[in-house]
């Protein structure tokens, strides 16, 4: 794997669609696993993926699968679905869909894929990923002493990957490049339906 280096917030998201938008000009189809120890704050930012789109990328083009969950929403309010993928299975499930930019998020992706096309770790201060996971777990304690204790992300062969790169967490950075891009969506849809607007 090709390490194109650390990236923290919009400017780690830039870096990966310009990635992404690579992959796409030499394929139909883009696998992103994103990996991270628990709290650093993956679900997090796929579920912005799956409400806001990803720069360019419509939301319905991307197809997110969070820890064996696959969410979707209409508007706003995320839908979800569990599903089940056997170790190492998780190639025979992203070929039956057709989006073009698959996110498979987990703490070990490499466990459910052989491969990937980029492989992303988000990181977080240990501090703040603490705070986070206390604040997530303070109804059950042992899960929060079993989370906080995983502190290395293994990977788990077979699984090969071309580039992989770090995305540092800044969540109100990353917050304003999605609304932002999002904002230009809906502005350029509205350009090109005026412009195929004829005059009378």
């Amino acid at each position: 794997m090709k390490d194109i280096g650390t990236y923290t917030g919009p400017r780690g998201l830039e870096r990966l669609l310009q990635e992404i938008r690579s992959v796409l000009r030499r394929k139909e189809r883009v696998v992103v696993a994103v990996a991270g120890l628990p709290g650093a704050g993956k679900t997090y930012l796929v579920k912005r993926w799956v409400r806001l789109g990803f720069g360019p990328i419509r939301r319905r083009d991307i197809l997110v699968i969070d820890d064996n969950t696959i969410y979707s929403t209409r508007f706003w309010r995320l839908e979800w679905e569990k599903i089940r993928i056997a170790k190492g299975m998780a190639g025979r499930a992203l070929e039956s869909t057709d989006a073009p930019v698959i996110i498979f998020s987990n703490w070990i992706p490499s466990r459910f894929l052989d491969c990937a096309d980029i492989y992303v770790t988000v990181q977080l201060s240990e501090d703040e990923r603490i705070r986070r996971l206390k604040r997530r777990e303070k109804k059950a304690p042992e899960k929060f002493l079993i989370q906080k204790g995983k502190n290395e992300i293994p990977l788990e062969e077979p699984f090969t990957c071309p580039r992989v790169m770090t995305l540092v967490n800044d969540s109100r950075g990353m917050t304003r490049w999605h609304w932002m891009w999002a904002i230009r969506r809906i502005f350029s849809s509205r350009k090109e339906g005026m412009k195929k607007v004829k005059p009378v």
